[in-house]
This record gives C-alpha cells, sequence and structure tokens, in this order.
C-alpha cells in the first residue's frame, strides 16, 4: 500500500468514525475499563456486546494476561507486542495494580485510543482488516536481533501509534484492582485478569519482556498439533543487562523442550518461562477444581510469623497449613502445582519470549527468589510427590558435597516433619522416610542390587550440568535394564 492510498484510505475511516462518535450513546468495542467494583450493568453489557460481534470465537480465541506495577518505561513496547500479534484472535487483558510512574494514565490513554482507531462500525474494521492483510504488521513482524527489539517497538510510548497499528483481530481490556498493604499484588492482578478473560486459550505476558508478533499463533498451533499437551511454551531469548548467570540459566531452560525432560527438570529449576506459554483453558479450569479453588494463581508471602496468600484478596488471607518458611514465587509454585497434578506441558524450538533484564528485576532484589527459598519450594513437592507415591518410599538418600548437601538434606527433613503432622492433617500410616545425606563423587557407582528398589528415593544435589550427566551415566552403567536406562533405581536430580 503505498503512502497516499493508506492516508486516502485512512480518511474515510476518520470519516466513519466522526459519523458514528456523533451517536452520543456510541459503546465502546474494545478499551473498557473495568474494575473490580463495576456496575454489573456495565459489564454484563460489554459482554454482551462481546458475544454478540464474535459468536463462538471464544473458542478460539486467546486471552493474555499482562499484570502491571510500576512498569515504565517498558509496559508500551510490551503491550505493543501482543496487540501486534497476527494470525489469531486475541484479547490482551491488562490488570494494573496502583501504578504510580505514569503505567496507569498510559492504559487510560490506549483505552481511548483504541476507541477512536477500532470503534464498532463494520465498515471500519474492515478496513482495518484490509489494512492489516496489506501491511502484514511489518512494525513488528520483521526479523530482529535481539540488540533491536527496542528499536522496533521505539513508537510505542505513544498510545495512539500503539492503538493505529494494533491488528484488527486483538482486544484490549483494561483492569484495576486495589489492594491493602501487601507485599505483592502480581498473582491478584494475574485472578482478575482471568476472571476477566473468555479465550479458551490463555497467554501471559510481563509488563517488560517483549515478543515476536508470530509467538501466539505458533504456540496455538503446538497445541492443535499435540492434543496430549496442556500448554505449550517456547524457548526464551534475553535483552538488557548481561550476566553469565543468567545465561547459563536461559541455555538450560532452553534445552528442556519434551515433556519428559520438563518434567524432569522441575527440581533443578523452572522448565520454562510461565510467561511464555498458551495454556488451555480446561486444564487451568481443572488445575482449580483439583486443589478446591476458585483461582488459579498463588501469590505466597511471608508477613510476620504467617504465610499469606496475596492472591486470594485484596487484603491477602492467611496460608491453611503452610509453615512459616512456605512461601516463594509465584512462577515456582505455578510449575510445581502443575507438575504435582499430573499436567503436561511442551516447548517449541522458537525464541517466543524476549526476557528483559535489569538490575531492579524483582528476581534479583525480592527476598522469596533467595536460593534458600527457592531450595524450600522444591523440598515441598519434592516432598509431596513421595508421599503419595505407591509403593511407600521409606527412605530418602541425598548426595553430593558440602553445604550445599547438608542444606537439601535439611529442608526435605524440615517437610517431611511438616508434611506428616498431626496439624496438616496427613493421613499417615506408615513410618516417616528417613534422611541420609551421603558426600558423593560424581561418576561413582557406590551401589548395590537393594539401592534399586522402589521404596528408596536417591536424590542427586549437583547445580551443574557435567556431574548430573557423570551421575546418569554411572547409574546406567549400573542399572539399565531392557525396559529403562535407570531400571528401578528411582532418581531425583535436584539444585
Amino acid at each position: 500500500m503505498t503512502s497516499s492510498s493508506r492516508k486516502s484510505s485512512w480518511k474515510s475511516v476518520e470519516s466513519a468514525l466522526a459519523k458514528r462518535l456523533a451517536n452520543a450513546r456510541w459503546p465502546s468495542r474494545f478499551g473498557h475499563l473495568m474494575t473490580l467494583d463495576d456496575d454489573d450493568d456495565r459489564d454484563d453489557d460489554h459482554r454482551r456486546r462481546h458475544a454478540d460481534r464474535r459468536g463462538d470465537d471464544k473458542r478460539e480465541m486467546i486471552s493474555v494476561l499482562m499484570p502491571v506495577r510500576d512498569a515504565m518505561p517498558h509496559l508500551p513496547s510490551a503491550v505493543m507486542s501482543v496487540l501486534t500479534q497476527r494470525g489469531v484472535t486475541l484479547e490482551l487483558v491488562v490488570a494494573d495494580d496502583g501504578s504510580s510512574d505514569g503505567s496507569s494514565e498510559w492504559l487510560r490513554e490506549l483505552e481511548r485510543a483504541f476507541e477512536r482507531s477500532h470503534g464498532d462500525d463494520d465498515d471500519i474494521r474492515r478496513k482495518r482488516r484490509k489494512m492489516d492483510e496489506s501491511e502484514c504488521g511489518t512494525r513488528a513482524k520483521k526479523e530482529r536481533t535481539k540488540e533491536s527489539w527496542d528499536a522496533a517497538f521505539a513508537e510505542a510510548s505513544d498510545p495512539s501509534v500503539v492503538a493505529s497499528v494494533a491488528s484488527a483481530s486483538c482486544e484490549f481490556v483494561f483492569v484495576r484492582v486495589a489492594r491493602a498493604n501487601t507485599p505483592s499484588g502480581q498473582g491478584l492482578a494475574l485472578n482478575a485478569c482471568y476472571a476477566r478473560s473468555r479465550g479458551a486459550y490463555v497467554g501471559e505476558m510481563e509488563a517488560d519482556d517483549v515478543r515476536p508478533a508470530n509467538a501466539f499463533a505458533t504456540l496455538k498451533r503446538a497445541l492443535e498439533e499435540n492434543p496430549s499437551w496442556d500448554a505449550s511454551t517456547s524457548r526464551i531469548d534475553l535483552i538488557g543487562v548481561d550476566r553469565r548467570g543468567m545465561k547459563r540459566f536461559q541455555e538450560w531452560q532452553n534445552e528442556q523442550t519434551t515433556p519428559r525432560e520438563m518434567r524432569d527438570g522441575r527440581f533443578i529449576e523452572i522448565p520454562a518461562m510461565r510467561a511464555s506459554g498458551l495454556y488451555r483453558r480446561s486444564a487451568l479450569e481443572r488445575l482449580m477444581a483439583l486443589e478446591g479453588s476458585s483461582r488459579v494463581y498463588r501469590d505466597l508471602w511471608k508477613i510476620g510469623d504467617v504465610v499469606v496468600d496475596c492472591a486470594a484478596s485484596d487484603a491477602g488471607e492467611p496460608s491453611p497449613r503452610s509453615a512459616e518458611y512456605q512461601w516463594w514465587p509465584v512462577d515456582s509454585d505455578f510449575w510445581h502445582r502443575w507438575f504435582f497434578h499430573r499436567f503436561v506441558v511442551g516447548k517449541v524450538p522458537e525464541k517466543l519470549y524476549v526476557w528483559r533484564q535489569y538490575d531492579a528485576q524483582s528476581t534479583k532484589t525480592h527476598s522469596r527468589c533467595s536460593l534458600e527459598q527457592l531450595r524450600r519450594c522444591k523440598a515441598h513437592f519434592f516432598v509431596r510427590e513421595i508421599l503419595r507415591e505407591r509403593p511407600v518410599v521409606r527412605a530418602v538418600r541425598v548426595y553430593g558435597v558440602g553445604s550445599t548437601l547438608d542444606a537439601w538434606s535439611r529442608a526435605i527433613e524440615d517437610e517431611l516433619a511438616h508434611q506428616t503432622s498431626h496439624d496438616t492433617g496427613a493421613d499417615i500410616t506408615y513410618a516417616v522416610p528417613s534422611v541420609t545425606a551421603t558426600n558423593h563423587v560424581p561418576g561413582c557407582a557406590p551401589w548395590t542390587a537393594e539401592d534399586a528398589s522402589p521404596s528408596v528415593a536417591h536424590v542427586f544435589v549437583f547445580g551443574m550440568s557435567k556431574p548430573r550427566r557423570k551421575v546418569a551415566a554411572a547409574i546406567e552403567r549400573t542399572f539399565k535394564t531392557k525396559s529403562s536406562p535407570f531400571g528401578d533405581f528411582r532418581a531425583f536430580f535436584v539444585a
């Protein structure tokens, strides 16, 4: 499309909009500002208009949830990278958690810009789709190196630009949430977004990251081609501050691609960025049903001597049966609950999520993201796993070296004591498994045939990939059978 023809096309669009706006009661098609205490009639009207317009499209719709709290200056780029997705019907549901840096004001401006450029008029929508097809989302669809991502979205700071390049098949919903003096609003905002969403598929987006324009179409296609998957994720790329540790984490995570690799790797690190994924809504609904909960996300923090779920309400609610040390990041909590309930996730080979690194990042500053709390989380779900196994696990043998071996042994012992106590309502009719710690040199095979027993869980504490490979090779040499490389030897790798 030439520059002159594009201007002519937009003049006709603006003319149609002007006529539409002449009606004082003209409703907003996309930018509906909602709060948790919105008037019910207004909310019902919003949903009814969507249902009338889209019919059964929600069966194919992707709902992208974006929690926001003081996300400037990166918020516009994140929003733009979602609203310029191609090949999908998508709604972006953004929940602002009391921002004070201009994020909320920018989102309101975007709401108004959407009203001007994406109205209900059928003629306007046809013209927008035609322009989408002709321009093919060139502003966001070009192949980019990681160094050029910021340049790709340089115009995103202007809400009217974001609205003008947004795909005709993308919608925008703005939700405001209010919370009391709790330390986190991430889970509360995510749950509010989920409650407002309508799609059969649910994705996420952090407010300071970006993704290419084919991301959700690729993830959706992966779910269609793999009906046994409950979710699809992608490999990730990094931009921003360059840190060797995060680069190593990225490389390890990108290597975990099959459902088996991702499940087995969960006690080493989270096997995928949660926000890189696309989830079947039916799976998330089953997750809530299995846990007897009405919320997808938990947001655990320690306030005083009590662990509080900040996602449960605006003031937070005490987490029942939680010990005072059982609080950890939303990401870790979600993935461990996911795998504990036997949900399946795979990973596509493309890098479809770009994770921004900077000094003030919560993963580097929040106390619940410390190595100790991450270890506590893994130990908690590991113990839950072995306590439900049949035949019953009667012994846990922990292998490693130094302080890391000692820390893991203590964490497992603490969890066994807590989860088998009467205070948690546990119904334990057998002896609590014993825990022994053993200094171990990777590559050695000090085991006998008796160690290949379903009643013994062997836990190997090695943070680096090379020692883990040596351990796996030694187990395979000793216990390999035709049906399994480890035979009946029950090995868990943790870090």
